[in-house]
């Protein structure tokens, strides 16, 4: 037999959680923020600061009800202390994303045991999607730790009954819907209702609720702001917020951010690596575990339905992105450790586990290890007019993602090692962290800089040009143009879009994409000042000439 999953030395644990913390804040900045959310939000923070406008977001002087505004307010401290750089607009995630996972260790530590806190917390860092949120400049991280601090203290309740956790558990619900509206409520509810029926006591928790308490809490967590909205712009909010962005996303796919049935079930597959291959044997563990009052059952019990209902009811929802499903990581990481901390895996099961990751992560060693040969052929398996043109700009990979194919190469032959199998939640997360880094540092790295390179030099133009020459984008909505340019650009859209541009008094820079020219016939003849990756600038002049 294994030694029992218990054999998990605190220092070793702490080394790893701080790791990746310092890891984490040491390549948040490496890679230029991604058009077009990661620019979006930074893009709207930074507006709100340079306007002193803390209640109305806008991103290019145009409101932007999207989402409530608490994350901006993050994002512009450290703006305030950093600059405006993605370090500072990446950085509240990357901090919540710690947070949750020392979240997970308090309470893990309080529900069962430290083993199980410090399990919880490494499984739950080295999931690959958690790492990818940590570096990305949206809500979902913050939002993740306030739905987790949610169902945890609802646990915490459950088992312990002392009344300070229920009204923990109202005022973290109130505090997501503040962070990123309706789904702040619709999530953590359905979850713990769920598990009070699978346990057989709901009409129990509705009589020991402290309603008289707990309701106003969560309303002075939640509503703020949308009171302090809806008093400024009425039912004009209501509708944007409301039917658009929240009702009209689940019945429509919005941005073209659609897909199938399986969406998310493909999606939860790739963003639990490392830990994809101990799942069957883990969910089959806990449904048996399922039954009983005690801590290790309740986690059972609350980590599967969490798990399935958000993946169930965001597939329902017509509009799909990977990071929709993001806030089941916390409770994927729970479940696993709970599981484990009642038996370890037989060693039959644990050499199959190991094997089964190493058939998937192989690959992507191997991958990044031969990146930079087999970058030359993707022109050749590419047909999308937009990819060619990011591809075309001759911008080559660094040889780092080859050592960092390496390092993962060399990672995974450690974990084949069978003198580790006797820690292999240590040596799954180990592997799961050096595979984020791996991905984020060099891929994901070299990714971002070759598709925001277009953008990125535009605004570098745009910079050194005259604040008072306007700047125009013509049907195309890229916020990394304003972030970096340091100021906001007039969106044009279609016609008659092209004939108010040509009717514009000159000077002035003009940003578009290289397929909407054919609309703009006036610019026949005029040379850009930029023409890179599907992109183009011109700056127009009072003659009909382009800028030397």
């Amino acid at each position: 037999m294994l030694p029992s999953a218990d054999r998990l030395p605190p220092r070793i644990m702490w080394a790893l959680l701080l790791g990746w913390g310092i890891l984490t804040l040491a390549t948040i900045g490496m890679a230029p923020l991604f058009d077009y959310d990661e620019t979006i939000y930074a893009q709207t923070a930074i507006d709100m600061m340079h306007h002193n406008e803390w209640i109305v977001p806008t991103a290019n002087g145009l409101q932007f009800f999207e989402k409530p505004p608490f994350t901006y307010y993050m994002m512009d401290l450290c703006f305030s202390i950093f600059g405006d750089n993605a370090f500072a607009a990446r950085l509240p995630s990357a901090l919540f994303s710690f947070a949750t996972a020392l979240l997970l260790l308090h309470f893990g530590t309080r529900l069962h045991s430290r083993r199980m806190g410090f399990a919880a917390a490494g499984i739950f860092l080295s999931m690959l999607e958690v790492g990818f949120l940590a570096h990305a400049a949206i809500l979902d991280a913050v939002l993740n730790f306030f739905i987790a601090a949610c169902l945890l203290n609802f646990a915490l309740w459950v088992t312990g009954g002392e009344r300070r956790h229920a009204l923990w558990c109202a005022a973290m619900m109130g505090a997501a819907v503040s962070i990123k509206g309706p789904v702040g409520v619709v999530v953590p509810l359905l979850i713990i209702l769920a598990e009070r029926l699978l346990s057989g006591n709901l009409l129990k928790l509705l009589r020991d609720i402290p309603w008289l308490s707990a309701i106003p809490i969560f309303l002075l967590a939640a509503t703020p702001w949308y009171l302090m909205i809806l008093a400024m712009h009425g039912p004009a909010f209501l509708y944007e917020f409301i039917w658009v962005q929240n009702i009209g996303r689940a019945m429509n796919p919005m941005q073209g951010h659609g897909g199938r049935w399986h969406y998310y079930l493909l999606v939860f597959v790739i963003s639990v690596l490392p830990w994809l291959a101990t799942l069957p044997w883990v969910f089959s563990r806990a449904w048996d575990m399922r039954r009983g009052n005690d801590g290790a059952a309740l986690i059972a019990r609350l980590g599967i339905l969490w798990t399935l209902l958000v993946i169930i009811l965001f597939s329902f929802a017509q509009t799909k992105l990977p990071h929709y499903i993001s806030c089941i990581y916390p409770g994927v990481a729970m479940l696993i450790a709970a599981v484990w901390m009642q038996a370890s895996p037989e060693p039959w099961r644990a050499r199959n586990m190991i094997r089964a990751t190493l058939l998937v992560l192989l690959p992507v060693a191997v991958l990044l290890l031969a990146f930079p040969l087999l970058y030359p052929w993707l022109e050749g398996f590419t047909h999308h007019p937009r990819a060619l043109a990011i591809l075309s700009q001759g911008i080559t990979p660094p040889y780092t993602i080859s050592i960092f194919g390496a390092l993962l190469l060399g990672v995974l032959i450690w974990l084949m090692s069978s003198r580790h199998h006797s820690r292999l939640i240590i040596a799954l997360t180990v592997t799961g962290m050096v595979m984020q880094f791996s991905l984020l540092s060099g891929l994901g790295t070299f990714a971002s800089r070759l598709m925001q390179a277009p953008t990125m030099k535009i605004a570098g133009v745009v910079a050194s040009l005259p604040a008072e020459m306007p700047f125009y984008s013509y049907n195309l909505n890229a916020p990394s143009a304003s972030f970096y340019a340091g100021r906001n650009y007039k969106l044009v859209l279609n016609q008659p879009g092209s004939a108010q541009l040509a009717a514009t008094p000159r000077p002035f820079a003009l940003m578009l994409r290289s397929e909407s020219l054919p609309e703009l016939p006036w610019l026949a003849g005029i040379q850009p000042q930029i023409d890179q990756g599907g992109y183009l600038l011109f700056i127009l002049q009072n003659e009909v000439s382009s800028a030397p």
